[in-house]
């Protein structure tokens, strides 16, 4: 009985140890220096912030400097399945993430995970038809060939906005805050 309690008494400990350890914040940062160092297509590291769970994704953007966002895709299935894990499948619900940049500069974002504009089979900025998430027509947004995902999804940051409306989304800058702890 005594080495019963020992252990719900460790378990009680570990999570407690664990639930009340602090999480880890981004830097608070504006779009227009973030898009700064986006250019070229790099690879980013994004971190969920509630489950610390993390994977690849490279920046798509073919005129970053001239984007309200960016343009983001699983570098590979493994990492598109990671994503899927998180959301519970594709979803435009935007989460809280840390992006762990080339330089290891950590900024709060926020990230939907549903695949749109793109079709997966064609070539990147190919005028195409039935591009995914209903967007019709238009150029292929799909940069990141093989990685089982039609299209690409959308990280903000600070001050970023919707290519639709021209205007920050308020759920993802509420998340951004929440990542910055703000």
């Amino acid at each position: 009985m005594k080495s019963f309690f020992v252990i719900i008494f460790m378990w009680v400990f570990i999570f407690l140890t664990i639930s009340m350890s602090p999480k880890k914040h981004g830097s608070y940062i504006h779009w227009d220096i973030v898009k700064n160092r986006l250019i070229n297509h790099p690879e980013l590291k994004i971190i969920d912030f509630e489950t610390g769970a993390s994977w690849d994704v490279i920046v798509g953007n073919e005129n970053i400097l001239g984007s309200l966002h960016a343009d983001v895709e699983p570098k590979s299935l493994k990492d598109y399945e990671k994503s899927i894990q998180i959301w519970g499948g594709t979803s435009w619900e935007p989460r809280a993430v840390l992006v762990r940049m080339p330089n290891n500069e950590l900024i709060a974002a926020s990230m939907h995970n549903m695949p749109h504009a793109g079709i997966e089979e064609e070539p990147y900025l190919k005028l195409v038809k039935n591009r995914t998430g209903g967007y019709g027509e238009g150029l292929n947004r799909d940069y990141v060939k093989n990685n089982g995902m039609s299209g690409h999804v959308c990280l903000h940051f600070l001050g970023s906005k919707s290519h639709k409306t021209n205007k920050e989304i308020v759920a993802h800058q509420n998340a951004i805050k929440i990542a910055a702890h703000k």
